[in-house]
């Protein structure tokens, strides 16, 4: 899948999958059967720069 840019606000993120731990994935359409969901993105949060 291709990025054309950021989405508008309100608008419904695209399925994706990523890690929770090292053994362990998680989807975005798996947490919202819980109810919304926020994403956050931390770089280099347990890292050295």
């Amino acid at each position: 899948m291709t990025s054309s840019g950021p989405l508008p606000v309100g608008a419904t993120a695209p399925d994706f999958t990523l890690r929770r731990t090292f053994e362990e994935t998680v989807s975005l359409s798996d947490v919202l059967t819980r109810g919304p969901v926020v994403v956050a993105f931390y770089v280099f949060d347990f890292g050295n720069i």
